[in-house]
């Protein structure tokens, strides 16, 4: 029961993040106080003043909603989700879906009062945790403890100066003009005199009862430029030119493990498979790889029919970062290559209850099994869809690389070249 409410809750945050153009629900869900008081202390948290917190605690949500928001405008939702109990709380599995792609996503769930907070969320495949990256998007001195005598002074002065000026401006002019008329200069005088005075009493109050100051942060580490361009490179197809950036990116002395990943993935879009290879294997030795690197080269040995190979490589995938439909899918299409049908039926199981609809997860155990070169157990699920009510577009198969390595087994090609009476 405790599992199953945190799993609503991450739910209905999901939704609300990569749906509503303002995403209050998921900002009032996310645990934003934990963060930071876990980055500030507990000393400099409980003396900054409500004005101050706020600022802070918009910076964090901000950085969370940025990083998961829906690159475009287009079809959102949640294509999975699963949750399992954790130490101190549940792990929520979602898997975020951007029209026809989805984000793997790891969202840490903790009891905070008498409801479920969102203490993290963890990109899956990269390893990379928002928590922590929000924190350090504050800077090293997010907060200072003030000096409050030269602060105090500091702040009125420039402002006492500019009373003194306007007040010797208007003198000088009043001694210069007819009695009858510097009233008049006094009256004109007095409007800026007093805006300042007031300014100079609310800065000086400000400064008296903030005992902390917020520092700015600094400017953004050099290599996260090169990632940003690369993103966009590979949301606009351009492969080589994002291969190219990520490069940059690590050259500029972005993290090892999830650059190279990205730079394995790009490759393998390019048809380099060989260095995707390469850069996979380097990510998995850096002192914190990219999980999804375990993932791919499980692909790549399927792909290869080295089963026995690719097995414990996606073994200890799922172990890292939770299950997902299309991992579950492939683990059961290696453990029956490989004689062990018993655990395939549990796996593709796994797989089914995490998607809930029937057609869609037959669809992702099609795609999976044309990944591995099981053109028969591709044929077979894509059937099963038909035989749900299912329309399948043969024209859109053929044109989705996902089915490139049974591009000639003859059952394949028998499938979708069968009459239009059975499909498009």
């Amino acid at each position: 029961m405790e599992v199953q409410e945190a799993l609503d809750v991450a739910r209905r945050a999901a939704l609300d993040l990569v749906q509503s153009p303002s995403p209050r629900l998921f900002g009032e869900a996310l645990d934003v106080d934990g963060i930071l008081l876990r980055r500030l202390g507990p000393e400099a948290w409980d003396a900054l003043t409500p004005r101050q917190r706020e600022i802070l605690r918009g910076a964090i949500r901000d950085r969370f909603v940025r990083s998961l928001a829906p690159p475009h405008s287009g079809s959102a939702g949640v294509a999975w989700s699963g949750a399992q109990p954790s130490g101190v709380g549940a792990d929520v599995f979602l898997g975020l879906r951007f029209d026809a792609r989805a984000l793997k996503t790891r969202w840490a769930m903790r009891r905070v009062g008498g409801g479920w907070r969102i203490a993290d969320v963890v990109l899956s495949d990269p390893g990379v945790s928002l928590a922590r990256a929000a924190e350090a998007s504050l800077g090293r001195k997010p907060v200072e403890r003030r000096t409050r005598g030269k602060e105090v002074w500091s702040t009125a002065a420039p402002r006492l100066g500019a009373i003194v000026v306007l007040a010797f401006a208007a003198g000088v002019i009043a001694f210069r003009i007819p009695r009858a008329k510097r009233p008049l200069v006094y009256l004109t005088a007095a409007a800026p005199i007093a805006l300042f005075t007031v300014d100079a009493a609310l800065a000086v109050h400000r400064t008296v009862s903030e005992p902390w100051v917020l520092q700015a942060p600094a400017a953004p580490e050099p290599w996260r430029a090169f990632e940003q361009q690369a993103i966009t490179a590979e949301r606009e197809g351009r492969a080589a030119e994002a291969r190219d950036f990520w490069a940059k990116a690590l050259s500029a002395g972005g993290p090892a493990g999830p650059i190279e990943y990205q730079i394995g993935l790009v490759a393998r879009q390019h048809g380099d498979v060989e260095h995707a290879r390469a850069e996979f294997e380097r990510s998995l030795a850096e002192s914190q790889p990219a999980p999804g690197a375990d993932r791919e080269l499980a692909f790549l040995d399927a792909e290869a029919g080295r089963f026995a190979a690719a097995e414990p490589r996606l073994a200890r995938y799922i172990a890292a970062t939770g299950p997902d439909p299309e991992s579950l899918s492939l683990l059961s299409v290696i453990q029956t290559n490989l004689g062990k049908s018993d655990d395939a039926v549990t796996t593709i199981g796994r797989a089914r209850e995490l998607v809930g609809e029937a057609w869609r997860s037959d669809e992702i155990e099609a795609r999976v099994r044309a990944r591995a070169g099981d053109g028969a157990g591709c044929v077979a699920a894509l059937r099963a869809m038909e035989g749900r009510g299912t329309n399948v577009d043969r024209r859109a198969l053929r044109a989705d690389p996902a089915y490139m390595p049974i591009a000639t087994d003859p059952t394949w090609v028998a499938f979708i070249n069968e009459r239009a009476a059975r499909g498009p």
